[in-house]
Parts: structure tokens; C-alpha cells; sequence
């Protein structure tokens, strides 16, 4: 197992802080506000959240060198 990479398990960790707090805020709620609704937001910080514990633990460079 490759060494773990600090800065992008941080990454991670904010990214699944902030959906968690937006999504606790209600940004989950979609009405007819102007911009994106807050479901794609979070979801984006939660793909953003998992790719970065991947990067962080994993070693996935594609492609291998």
C-alpha cells in the first residue's frame, strides 16, 4: 500500500464537512431560486470527497507508469 497522501485526505475531509453542513442547512430543498439547486452542489462535494480519500490512500494514476 502506497504511503498515504496528507493533503488530499484534508481535502476529503472538508468536502464531506461542508455537504454535510449545507445538506444540514437545507440546501437539499430545491425550489425556484436562481442558480443550481442545492442537490447538485452536494453531490459534487460528495464526488469531490470520494475521489479525494481514493487519491489520498490509493495510488490511481492512470496511466500507469
Amino acid at each position: 500500500m502506497p504511503k498515504p497522501q496528507w493533503a488530499w485526505f484534508a481535502v476529503a475531509v472538508a468536502a464531506l464537512t461542508v455537504g454535510i453542513l449545507l445538506a444540514n442547512a437545507g440546501w437539499m430543498v430545491t425550489d425556484n431560486r436562481a442558480g443550481p439547486p442545492g442537490g447538485l452542489v452536494i453531490a459534487a462535494l460528495g464526488l469531490l470527497a470520494v475521489w479525494s480519500f481514493g487519491k489520498a490512500f490509493f495510488n490511481f494514476r492512470l496511466p500507469k507508469d
